[in-house]
């Protein structure tokens, strides 16, 4: 019975209502930006909008319909009247209320996937995986339907966001993306070090290692994170040079580990601070399976890839590309491992910049400080 209700509501009402609002004329100094998990900006949406109000036009934004102000009905009524007086609408995730009916005429939809690539399969690829959406839901409820272009980070993502998004290669731009030009603004490493020491203070001079997994689970509605590390064991050895900052995933909440709550100097929850700043103040960053590499990339710094369920991962969720052969730094399976990496890239110089610089030339290279402008300037000519 929800999926008969859903499916009215979705594939009947909704493009009812919308070829109604087709009445109205298209405002071409209107722009949208939709996002169904959040209710204000994020990622690639504000220097868009920047660069756009800048040049006279009316940015609005539509958030997700549940939460915040006001009904889902009333949310949806709003954005359905709207939508056809758009002369552009930007996303960075999927969107149902974008997937209900094809848009008409003189209306553009940008995808901006607020990820720079993907170490990790998505979207269409993942199809009938268990995290995946299964082939019948996507029958029903088909998505990424109607996109005018998907602009990539790279020449080398055109084919694994064409398969992701279940569209032609044809509209798959590499005209880069927008929040990377933060980190070609002049002096950005220095600034950001500075915010996160005005933060914590208490890392001093040390060097600053970045811990930010990305989620395990089966859907995002259920993240969670996995807390494998000994943190006591990476103090002893670490704790006099280096500090270590944790970054969950933004839908999976971490906590910190017991020694920061005995005191412990070593150990920052560092979850309220944007990743950028993060990025651009860490000496080093240890991961898995997380997009954040890719700007990281932009740096040139060390990266350990901390790959402690990596074959239960790529059968849950698969690879873009093989893993092993794909990450620009050392893969580490335990924390004894992780020391030692720590110390070999950071102080004994057995860092290898050439691999990064490698990894950035391939999966990073429209992102040059000008992706906002770049994509701007294709889509409306502005």
């Amino acid at each position: 019975m929800r999926k008969i209700i859903s499916f009215i509501l979705w594939r009947v009402a909704c493009p009812v209502v919308y070829r109604i609002a087709c009445m109205r004329r298209i405002d071409p100094k209107r722009i949208l930006f939709v996002h169904d998990l959040d209710h204000k900006p994020l990622d690639n949406f504000i220097p868009v909008m920047q660069c756009l109000q800048a040049r006279g036009y009316t940015c609005v934004f539509y958030g997700g319909l549940r939460g915040g102000e006001g009904s889902p009905v009333r949310k949806l009524l709003r954005f359905l009247l709207d939508y056809p007086r758009a002369r552009a609408v930007f996303l960075t995730e999927v969107s149902r209320r974008l997937d209900i009916c094809r848009p008409r005429r003189g209306t553009d939809i940008i995808q901006m996937w607020h990820a720079c690539g993907g170490v990790k399969q998505w979207g269409y690829a993942t199809k009938d995986l268990s995290w995946g959406t299964d082939a019948k839901t996507f029958k029903w409820f088909p998505s990424h339907r109607f996109y005018s272009c998907i602009s990539v980070a790279a020449p080398a993502w055109i084919p694994i966001f064409a398969k992701a998004f279940n569209s032609s290669e044809e509209i798959v731009p590499p005209w880069g993306v927008p929040r990377t030009d933060f980190y070609f603004k002049p002096g950005i490493a220095d600034k950001c070090r500075k915010k996160v020491l005005e933060a914590y203070p208490d890392i001093g001079e040390r060097k600053i290692l970045l811990y930010a997994p990305t989620f395990r689970g089966d859907n995002i509605h259920h993240a969670q994170h996995d807390d494998v590390l000994d943190y006591s064991a990476m103090e002893q050895d670490l704790g006099e040079t280096c500090a270590l900052l944790l970054r969950p995933h933004p839908r999976a909440g971490m906590g910190l580990p017991a020694a920061k709550e005995e005191g412990s100097q070593f150990v920052f929850d560092a979850s309220q601070l944007p990743i950028e700043a993060l990025l651009g103040a860490a000496d080093l960053v240890m991961t898995d399976y997380s997009s954040i590499i890719f700007e990281y990339a932009l740096f040139g710094r060390p990266m350990l890839f901390y790959a402690y369920d990596m074959e239960d991962y790529e059968k849950s969720r698969g690879f873009c590309y093989p893993y092993l052969e794909f990450v620009p730094g050392d893969l580490v399976w335990d924390t004894e491992g992780i020391i030692d990496a720590v110390r070999r890239n950071l102080f004994e110089g057995q860092f290898d910049p050439a691999r990064v610089e490698a990894f950035r030339e391939k999966f990073m290279s429209a992102c040059d400080g000008h992706s906002t402008a770049r994509i701007v300037k294709n889509v409306l000519g502005a």
